[in-house]
């Protein structure tokens, strides 16, 4: 009797043998690995980041947009693709980093990789593989001392300066994956001007608006709009690095002195 796509997608999530060809199949392509092996199916923006296997890379995204879902499933690739691998995870505060592991342990279960906790580690995952994912907290003396294959900053506009300047070594000595998602918080810190400047070869910049996210409505955000303000709605949900009237000078006004 032939079996259905579900089943068979049962067979490779609990046939070891089965799983570990899936995902030697789409080691190189995290938007299929995503799709076929944790069952999770990226949208269309999503989908060419996870599938753009960029070195660096810088997201702009709109509210919503799915940055916890996209880090779990990029995360999730790393570990179970390159063994021994360490992945680290800064987050604005714990109980969002604790969001992005609860997503990371409901993709690995689907998987079916057992995993444990790291002795002396709040929050730490370890595979059989001997790969790791490490969450740490948004403060410089918690991220120093680190080597890591992949670092993924969530709500980076929103991590102190500090703390991004002590985490961009951490890769040099792996030559490792560097990642960033945020909605934008003006037009000042780290994440504004990476966006703003960053340049060369292996860096992916990508926008990503509320109009390209199948998951808002218009009249959501029009709702919003009236009840926010433009302003609002331009930062939070268009991507765009809105002054917000926090600093008594603008980001143009320090320009303008400084030339």
């Amino acid at each position: 009797m032939q079996r259905s796509g579900n089943d068979m997608a049962m067979t490779v999530l609990n046939n070891d043998t089965e799983r570990q060809r899936a995902i030697r199949a789409h080691s190189f392509n995290a938007a299929e690995f995503a799709r076929v092996v944790l069952k999770w199916t990226p949208d269309a923006k999503q989908a060419m980041i996870l599938r753009s296997g960029a070195r660096r890379g810088i997201m702009n995204c709109s509210r919503q947009f799915g940055k916890t879902s996209l880090a779990a499933a990029k995360l999730t690739h790393t570990v179970c693709t390159r063994p021994g691998s360490t992945s680290i995870v800064v987050s604005e505060n714990t109980s969002q980093t604790s969001e992005v592991f609860q997503k990371i342990d409901r993709f690995l279960s689907v998987v079916g990789v057992p995993f444990k906790s790291e002795p002396g580690k709040k929050i730490a995952r370890v595979l059989p593989n001997g790969a790791r994912i490490i969450g740490l907290a948004s403060r410089e003396a918690a991220v120093r001392g680190y080597t890591a294959d992949f670092v993924f900053l969530d709500e980076a506009a929103r991590i102190p300066d500090a703390v991004i300047d002590a985490l961009l070594p951490v890769v040099a000595i792996r030559n490792g994956d560097w990642w960033m998602a945020s909605t934008p918080k003006g037009r000042r810190g780290r994440f504004y001007e990476m966006w703003a400047h960053e340049e060369g070869p292996g860096l992916l910049k990508v926008s990503a608006p509320w109009t390209e996210n199948p998951r808002l409505t218009p009249g959501f955000v029009e709702r919003l709009r009236q009840d926010r303000g433009d302003a609002f709605v331009q930062q939070e949900f268009c991507c765009e690095f809105v002054e917000n009237g926090e600093y008594l000078l603008t980001h143009d006004h320090v320009k303008a002195v400084e030339v």
